[in-house]
């Protein structure tokens, strides 16, 4: 069964204004993955339109309100959502800090591949990508092929000494923005389907997600570093073994990805 858009319009005439309202539904169609479903609410009235971001069969009440702040929550809960349900971009950010113990070299990392994903985020929502069906596997190969390469980077100075020393800093950031730009069309594929590009307070809400991405981002780099950290309090060579075997497996999940998804651009190309 393939994607399919439902339109309810609910017309409610009132003397006075309505500022808050509930939302909820009795159907259960009985189908897969429908605790997924996309709801998207545009609340119209003369002073303008809020847009309602809700997943679920509304089985359970949502309330909407004219505030500016709750619209744009629920798509900073999006964002947060979507990288934290992410196993790809976790595994990757995970490397990016067995990569980058010290928090100076780490903050630099996360902030070119923040800059590299919020860049592509527009610009794949908007639609300036190609749009053939082999694209969206592609670009997923690319980002499981990503994670082998910072978990490599992640262990390069154990196996070759002076690696650290071959590559200025700012290369490292700069690399890691441009697997940043890769990230981000994986976002925007998400994105896509639980927003319109002609949506009302489109920036708002596109904002409003990117920064939920950061939140779930800023939250992994916390918990992982912090259990790196205190595992690194165990000594050298706990730390290192500790590494290597993060390492192999976030590299033998990524090459199942690879086959997986390459076999996909393969089938639609």
């Amino acid at each position: 069964m393939g994607d399919a858009t439902v339109d309810v319009l609910l017309n409610y005439n009132s003397e006075d204004a309505i500022y808050q309202y509930a939302l909820s539904s009795n159907l259960n169609p009985g189908l897969p993955d429908q605790d997924e479903t996309a709801n998207l609410v545009l609340d119209c009235s003369p002073s303008g339109i809020q847009v309602f971001r809700a997943r679920g069969l509304l089985d359970k009440p949502i309330v909407v309100t004219r505030s500016v702040f709750d619209a744009v929550i629920t798509f900073i809960k999006e964002g947060v959502k979507h990288i934290l349900d992410g196993l790809d971009h976790i595994l990757f950010v995970i490397c990016l800090i067995l990569g980058a113990m010290h928090l100076r070299p780490l903050l630099w990392r996360v902030t070119g591949f923040t800059v590299g994903h919020s860049i592509t985020l527009s610009i794949g929502f908007f639609g300036f990508v190609p749009t053939e069906a082999w694209f969206v596997p592609a670009v997923e190969t690319g980002i499981a092929l990503s994670i082998i390469y910072v978990a490599i980077v992640a262990v390069a100075a154990d196996l070759k000494p002076g690696f650290q020393q071959e590559k200025s800093e700012w290369t490292v950031v700069a690399i890691t923005g441009l697997i940043g730009l890769l990230h981000g069309l994986g976002f925007s594929f998400v994105l896509q389907h639980i927003l319109q590009v002609t949506s009302p307070n489109i920036w708002q809400s596109l904002l409003a997600f990117n920064l939920g991405v950061e939140i779930g981002q800023l939250l992994i780099v916390i918990v992982a570093w912090t259990v790196f950290y205190l595992i690194s309090l165990l000594g050298i060579r706990v730390a290192k073994i500790n590494r290597y075997f993060v390492v192999s497996a976030c590299i033998l999940i990524s090459l199942y990805w690879v086959i997986e998804r390459g076999n996909s651009v393969l089938a639609n190309i």
